[in-house]
Order: structure tokens, then C-alpha cells, then sequence
């Protein structure tokens, strides 16, 4: 059963490593053309969208895709439950997207900052839709994510398209958050088709005391999530507030080359944890750890070297400015990469969820108190903030080593 669930666990690296791919580098085919195509500020409002709109999708997700996968997973041949689980999610993400869009035409009436660029906004958040309905919480559960890749790669290509055919001067910004929304959407709806006839899966309103249930196991995840946002999107957000949107641009370009490369790792990290609250194979898990240390001081020395060539290759030397940002940022890679895999896939998989919560919250705590400290010193400045991302993770990674060492999982030899 376990050499099976290897096998599924292997199959699901493959299919989440295809989609990250088209996640976080398929976009750097299309950035280089839009770097030259646009000017800094317009891709840094573009960037700025995305990141604003990001909340809202936090909002809507309400922490789905960790209670999700974690319910789907354990419940996988109920078929009865594994129906009441997707319709009580969908139900609350539903409710959850109509508040997402009445805050944000709020936003948009009331904040003329917000209003200038309605189009832009509004665009974007229609990828929020198409997200949240791609229900990849649901085939990560099931281990069954080979279609989900397939049509993300037949979505986003369409999108990538539309970019490079449309897309031609300046005043064409607007429409790049349209053409990335739409293959969202199109994928969305293609998802919930699929759902519905291979899985058989029947739409309902589940009764209020389910609703309610759901809501209360996912909040403690939501709060992960939140907390996440305050040391992801609430950084560029701020920058975007207080200093510009061009310094959101330099801040963004090097945070997405970062994370391109960080999704590498997050692949193997999201297959991971299905399997791990399935079988708590703890030789397993450190088996495979040396090779991801190794992994992460190989990556951390190219960033490093490779920053300046990476910027101008993909944001041209417009750009330069995001260098030492991406050094910053390469410096504490193997932070990253522990904070995450020494959470969900290992102390949340083996029960401890508040305490792997807890380290998210932290972090999202410190991270905006220093934001306040730094705003009240006035030195919100694109290298201030990325210091501050990398010490947070820094905070982070011990507070995952004291409670690894304190409930010895490591030390836990049984599979």
C-alpha cells in the first residue's frame, strides 16, 4: 500500500511540478516582451493589481487548499463524504467571492487611487473566479492530478497567446490582466464539468451545520494563510502605497524570479503532504532531505551569481535595481525551503496544526510590526523590505526546529 502511494505521491510531484512551471515561469516568456513593450510603471501597476487582488483570493480559498487536501485525502474512498466535503467548500467559497467583489467595488467607488485604474482591477479579480473554481485542492487530495495539468497547460498557452497578439503598445496595459484572467476561467469551468461526470460529484446546498463545521476546521488554516499574505503580497502592497508603483515593479520582478525558482521545491513540498498525513513515513522524509539541502545551497550560489544576467534576460536592464533584491532574497533560500517543509508535510501531517499555524502567524505578525517600525522611521525602501522577508523566514525556520525537537519527530523511526 505504501510502495502505491509512493508511486501516486511520485505521479502527483510530476503533475504539480508541471503546474508550477506554468504557474511561476511560463509568465517569464511573456515578461520580457511585456518589459519592453510597457513602461515600469504601468507592469509595476499590473504587478500591483495582482497583489491587491491576491487578498481576495486568500479570502475565497478561506485556507481550502490545506483543509481541503487534508479532508479529501483521508476520505478518499468515502465517496458519500468525500460529496459533502467538495459541496460544503464550494458553498463557502461561493459566499466568499460575493463579498471579494462587493469590497472591492467599495474600494474602487470610494479610494481614488483604487479608481483611476477600475478596469485593471476588475480584470484581474476574474482570475480569482477562475482559481477558485479549478478546485486544485480537490485533485491534490485525490491524488489525481493529471488532468488538472493538462488543462492548465492548454488555459495558460491560450493566454500567453492573446498577450503577444494584442498586446502592442503601452495604452494596451489594461488588457494583460484580462488575457491571464482567461484561461483561469476557462479552466474553471472546464474543472467543474470534469468533477461533476469522472468523479461523479453531485451539486448541492449542504445543510447550515455542515457550512458551519467546514468553516470552524478551515479557519485555523485560513489564519495560516492571512498570515502568509502579510509576509508575501502585504510587502509589495505597502511598497505600492508609500513609495510607487515603480518600486513595486523592481521589488516584484525579483520576488517572481525567486519564487520561480522556490517552485521547484513547493512542488515536491504540496505532493508531499497528502502522503505524509496518509502514511507519517518519517524514514522517507528524511531520506529525502539531504538531498534538498543540497539542493537548496546549489540554487541559493546561482541566484546569487547568475541575479544580474537573470534580471536583464527577463525584465531587461530597466530593471536593475531588482539585482540586489534577488541576492537578498537567495541568501536565505534554505530558510524558505524549511519553513515549508518542515510544516504542513511533516508537523502538520503528524497532528501538531496549531503549532505549524502558529509559525505562520508569527511570521505574519512580525513582519507587519516591522513594516509599521520601518514606515514610522520612513525607510519603506525596496532593500528595507526584502531584509525584512528574509529575517522573517529566519524567525520562522527556528520556530519549526523547536517544536520538531520538542515533540522528537524527527527522532520517530516508525512508518
Amino acid at each position: 500500500m505504501v510502495n502505491s502511494d509512493k508511486k501516486n505521491l511520485f505521479v502527483n510531484t510530476i503533475a504539480l511540478a508541471v503546474i508550477q512551471v506554468l504557474n511561476y515561469v511560463l509568465p517569464f516568456i511573456t515578461l520580457p516582451y511585456l518589459s519592453r513593450v510597457l513602461d515600469v510603471d504601468k507592469l509595476g501597476l499590473v504587478f500591483f493589481a495582482q497583489v491587491f487582488i491576491d487578498y481576495f483570493f486568500r479570502l475565497a480559498m478561506f485556507g481550502f487548499d490545506f483543509s481541503g487536501v487534508r479532508s479529501i485525502a483521508i476520505n478518499r474512498d468515502d465517496k458519500e463524504k468525500i460529496n459533502l466535503i467538495f459541496n460544503s467548500i464550494l458553498c463557502v467559497q461561493s459566499i466568499f467571492l460575493i463579498i471579494s467583489f462587493i469590497i472591492l467595488s467599495v474600494l474602487i467607488i470610494f479610494v481614488p487611487k483604487f479608481r483611476a485604474d477600475a478596469i485593471v482591477y476588475y480584470f484581474t479579480f476574474l482570475s480569482v473566479i477562475g482559481n477558485v473554481f479549478i478546485f486544485t485542492w480537490f485533485y491534490q487530495g485525490m491524488e489525481r492530478m493529471k488532468f488538472i495539468t493538462v488543462l492548465n497547460i492548454i488555459t495558460k498557452t491560450i493566454g500567453l497567446l492573446l498577450i503577444f497578439t494584442f498586446i502592442k503598445t503601452n495604452s494596451d496595459y489594461y488588457l494583460v490582466p484580462l488575457f491571464n484572467s482567461s484561461g483561469a476561467l476557462v479552466a474553471g469551468i472546464i474543472s467543474l464539468i470534469f468533477i461533476k461526470r469522472v468523479f461523479k460529484i453531485k451539486i448541492f446546498i449542504p445543510k447550515k451545520d455542515e457550512i458551519v463545521n467546514t468553516l470552524k476546521y478551515s479557519s485555523q488554516f485560513f489564519l495560516t494563510k492571512v498570515a502568509i499574505a502579510l509576509y508575501r503580497q502585504t510587502n509589495a502592497f505597502v511598497l505600492g502605497l508609500t513609495v510607487s508603483t515603480t518600486a513595486v515593479a523592481y521589488y516584484t520582478s525579483a520576488d517572481k524570479i525567486f519564487w520561480a525558482i522556490f517552485a521547484l521545491y513547493s512542488t515536491f513540498i504540496g505532493a508531499l503532504f497528502p502522503y505524509m498525513s496518509k502514511n507519517k513515513d518519517i524514514i522517507f522524509f528524511k531520506r529525502i532531505l539531504k538531498y534538498l539541502i543540497l539542493l537548496a545551497i546549489g540554487f541559493s550560489l546561482f541566484l546569487i551569481i547568475a541575479s544580474k544576467i537573470l534580471i536583464i534576460l527577463f525584465f531587461t536592464e530597466k530593471m536593475l535595481p531588482a539585482v540586489n533584491i534577488l541576492r537578498i532574497f537567495a541568501l536565505s533560500l534554505g530558510f524558505f525551503l524549511f519553513v515549508d517543509l518542515f510544516g504542513f508535510p511533516l508537523l502538520g501531517a503528524f497532528g501538531y496544526v496549531k503549532e505549524t499555524n502558529n509559525c505562520y502567524i508569527l511570521g505574519g505578525l512580525f513582519n507587519l510590526f516591522s513594516l509599521i517600525i520601518l514606515y514610522l522611521l520612513d525607510n519603506i525602501t525596496i532593500h528595507s523590505v526584502a531584509i525584512l522577508v528574509s529575517s522573517t523566514y529566519i524567525i520562522m525556520f527556528f520556530h519549526r526546529i523547536y517544536y520538531i525537537n520538542r515533540y522528537e519527530i524527527l527522532q520517530n523511526n516508525e512508518v
